[in-house]
């Protein structure tokens, strides 16, 4: 029986595929980076390729005008030439690997944290989770005749005062040749556990000693891997990618959703694994870093991130009471999780605090140093989940909300992540000219999450929509569309498609909720403590979303507080940050299990009072002028 081939241009690219499998499936297969981020449910219409010839059914929801279709809607039924447009194409994404510096603000560089608070290597001893420890044995005479396990483990507890060490069947098998060939000069490869260590290997040779790890943050739309030397504590490399899983829908209920079909938990498990894999891959080629000498990782995520990579069912997250498997933090060995590293190597997982707070929070508020200070400060995460922490080193309080990933560009008409032709700064004079920057120069492909801050706080200043978002008929740069009144930004000429990219009525409701709910999320949580917002000293914002971001424009739109500037402080991919701080102190591995059951988490679903900070968050900046006088005053609009 034949196989059918689906054959990708201008890639020349070519996959052999089942009947009836999708072109979607076999643009996975390829690893052909194609916009999909609705599961391939046809709804975000994003996935849109040429069928230059060969056999294929289709739906009629898949057909689009001209040659286009959907991929996630054809089904394969013979040999296939597919063309993939540029603008269906996701390249070059600008994922934030770490704390870097952004316009106007400071950002903690690598383990230092924010301005005002003491650096974290003052404060932890390194003590990274795996580390190599090279030894000198005693060759056995007639006088000292004890076992070769007893030999090594006396020696470990002589030399480095290592107690309890548990050593498995496989090293033990090859232990008395291995010392003997290498004339009882021996590395042991140590992974920390509670109450001891484990021996990951023993290896020859007692010499300058090489031990690495990764810190990999598994974010639901991006994963970053950090490769670190854990003999010298210091950063050889980051790299990052899009998560695989967006195959499968672009937030944490469509992948709970998908988990629950046949295969699905496995399908989306392999996808993560694939990710993380192939950036560890990349940077251990590029830093001449063998894959056995990669001893440990830890992985930071959202709840169900770390559930899918572990393959835990996560069915039970999103049903009330709302249950997962597990929150605590966890170890294992490295092939139990199908990490490409060390097969023995330690693998662990940062512990988080509930279904929809998970350990990428965990770990940036360790990056942040909330818990070590008097301050008390606010961090905001404005991704899909919407977290809010609150507190300082007496207590920790925290919320999430569905924001959505209208911010990472989901659900908008012209949205995309931050990509290559993204437009990431808008302008817009008195005349009404707009004018904008792209990521990367490039001819404008459309709008990610901070040139959506800016497009809509210029709109708002311009005076082109109302305090409700809703375009006002007549002002410059608004027209009627086929679903009401839209906002030209890019008219077809100037755009890499070759097609206006409008801002809709819909997009800005979209954009609205998104704002509404982090802001009554962390607005509730304030308010449910008996903190005013005008006491929050600091106000950290974590993720790529927020390095990007204009705070000023964001406070006018009423994403943030109407806090001064300067209090404001972007602390970059504090997830990776806070793994890597795990990963090179075993001190701040067990401190971390201390601040998750520090901190306490409101359920904003069950609080009645949520829906009236909501709904009166769904103003720009909000109902309640007085909270905004700053932006008011720039407005020109009145307190009430």
């Amino acid at each position: 029986m034949h196989t059918p081939t689906v054959t990708f241009q201008p890639d020349a690219r070519t996959v052999a595929v089942e009947a009836g499998q999708t072109l979607l499936d076999a643009v996975f297969a390829a690893g052909i980076p194609l916009n999909s981020v609705c599961g391939g449910r046809g709804i975000c219409q994003r996935c849109r390729v040429c069928v230059q010839g060969g056999e294929i059914e289709i739906d009629a929801a898949g057909r689009l005008p001209g040659r286009e279709i959907l991929a996630c809607l054809a089904r394969v039924t013979g040999d296939v030439v597919v063309e993939v447009p540029e603008a269906s194409r996701i390249e070059g994404e600008q994922i934030l690997t770490g704390a870097e510096r952004g316009p106007g603000a400071f950002i903690p560089i690598s383990v230092e944290a924010a301005a005002g608070l003491p650096r974290v290597a003052d404060l932890y001893v390194p003590s990274p989770l795996a580390l190599p420890v090279p030894l000198e044995l005693p060759p056995p005479t007639l006088h000292d005749c004890v076992s070769d396990l007893h030999r090594l483990t006396r020696e470990l507890r002589r030399q480095r005062n290592i107690r309890e060490v548990t050593v498995p069947m496989e090293v033990l098998r090859t232990l008395p040749q291995m010392v003997r060939e290498a004339g009882w000069h021996v590395t042991a490869l140590l992974g920390r556990a509670d109450g001891g260590f484990n021996l990951i290997d023993l290896l020859p040779g007692a010499g300058a000693p090489r031990a690495y790890g990764v810190a990999v943050d598994v974010g639901t739309t991006t994963i970053v891997v950090h490769l670190v030397d854990l003999c010298r504590g210091t950063t050889l490399g980051a790299t990052a990618a899009l998560n695989r899983q967006i195959a499968y829908g672009d937030d944490v209920i469509s992948r709970i959703i998908h988990a629950g079909e046949p295969g699905g938990l496995e399908r989306l498990r392999t996808a993560a694994l694939d990710t993380i894999n192939l950036l560890i891959g990349g940077l251990a080629r590029a830093h001449g870093v063998g894959r056995d000498e990669i001893v440990a990782a830890v992985c930071a995520g959202n709840t169900t991130m770390l559930h899918l990579l572990l393959g835990l069912p996560p069915a039970e997250i999103r049903r009330e009471p709302y249950t997962p498997v597990v929150t605590a933090p966890l170890t294992c060995a490295a092939a139990d999780v199908g990490l490409r590293i060390h097969r023995r190597g330690l693998a662990a997982a940062m512990p988080g605090v509930s279904s929809y707070v998970g350990g990428d929070i965990t770990a940036d508020v360790l990056a942040a140093g909330m818990d070590r200070t008097e301050e008390l400060s606010m961090l905001i995460d404005a991704g899909t989940n919407g977290e809010t922490v609150i507190g300082n080193r007496d207590f920790l309080a925290c919320c999430a909300c569905s924001a959505g990933p209208a911010f990472e560009g989901g659900g908008i008409s012209w949205g995309m992540r931050a990509a290559r032709g993204a437009i990431q700064r808008v302008e817009i004079a008195p005349d009404g000219t707009l004018t904008w920057a792209t990521v990367g120069g490039a001819r404008p492909r459309g709008l990610c999450g901070s040139g959506l801050v800016d497009l809509l706080a210029e709109l708002l200043r311009a005076g082109i929509i109302d305090r409700a978002g809703r375009p006002r008929p007549g002002a410059p740069r608004v027209r009627e569309g086929p679903d009401g009144l839209e906002v030209l930004v890019v008219p077809a000429p100037a755009s890499a498609a070759g097609r206006d990219i409008v801002l809709t009525a819909a997009d800005i409701e979209n954009l609205l909720r998104a704002k509404a709910a982090v802001y009554a999320g962390a607005s509730l949580l304030a308010r449910r403590l008996g903190i005013e917002m005008q006491e929050i000293q600091r106000v950290y914002v974590a993720g790529g979303f927020g390095t990007y971001l204009d705070i000023r424009k964001a406070i006018l739109l009423g994403l943030l507080p109407d806090l001064p500037p300067e209090r404001v402080t972007f602390i970059g991919n504090g997830s990776v940050t806070g793994a890597r701080m795990a990963l090179l102190s075993y001190e701040v591995w067990r401190h971390a299990a201390d601040v998750a059951q520090m901190m306490t988490y409101r359920e904003l679903s069950t609080d009645a009072a949520f829906m009236e900070e909501y709904v009166s968050a769904m103003f720009l900046p909000h109902t309640d002028s007085a909270r905004f006088p700053r932006a008011c005053a720039e407005l020109g609009t009145p307190q009430q």
